[in-house]
């Protein structure tokens, strides 16, 4: 089986990268997830402002909404 064929340390190490990488992965899939909520929420603020919002009074709305974000995002 494969615990003879590789040394226990080795494989651990190959468990460990394969967990650290998943874990990467589904963090930058949940920043992902995030950007689009913001761009949905950025989309809502500004339909109902008729267009007449710039970026600097979106960034403070979405901030009064619980979204913390970076001027040059929005």
């Amino acid at each position: 089986g494969l615990v003879t064929e590789f040394p226990l340390d080795i494989l651990l190490n190959i468990i460990k990268l394969a967990c650290s990488t998943y874990y990467y992965h589904l963090k930058q899939l949940n920043q992902i997830d995030k950007n689009q909520s913001i761009k949905v929420e950025i989309q809502a603020i500004y339909d109902e402002h008729k267009g007449n919002y710039g970026y600097r009074r979106i960034t403070l709305e979405l901030r009064n909404r619980g979204f913390v974000v970076n001027q040059k995002k929005v």
